[in-house]
């Protein structure tokens, strides 16, 4: 089963997404509320098909997190769909500081109809 890692700290969003993709669109889910908790957990379990990522999270940012896991060689091709209350422009800016690429990101609320589309989307690219 394709699993989806939802790095999100809001726990009422978190667990809606995680409902979401694992009931209507039949993704296997896994939470963190987190950037040190998820940097923990990929330790610790097989790699995630793809993470869903929040850029505000407490302590340590979705774009550090980015950063900290592009240097890892196990970690840095996983495959990542920013999902943010943030202006795509500011989050865009963050991640050329620091020379990271993102495809998509998506800006909060989106519509379930579409975050799967590009879920699907960058799960079916190489």
């Amino acid at each position: 089963m394709t699993l989806i890692f939802i790095i999100e700290d809001n726990e009422n969003l978190a667990d809606g997404l995680a409902y979401f993709l694992k009931y209507l669109a039949r993704y296997g889910t896994l939470i963190a509320n987190s950037a040190e908790l998820a940097l923990d957990t990929l330790k610790k379990i097989e790699t995630p098909d793809l993470i869903l990522l929040d850029i505000k999270l407490p302590g340590m940012d979705g774009i550090d997190f980015l950063s900290r896991i592009h240097r890892d060689v196990k970690l840095k091709d996983l495959k990542v769909v920013i999902y943010t209350g943030l202006p795509e422009y500011k989050v865009r800016e963050g991640l050329e500081e620091r020379n990271i690429f993102v495809q998509h990101i998506l800006q909060k609320p989106t519509s379930p109809a579409a975050l799967v589309a590009i879920i699907e989307k960058e799960l079916k690219q190489k």
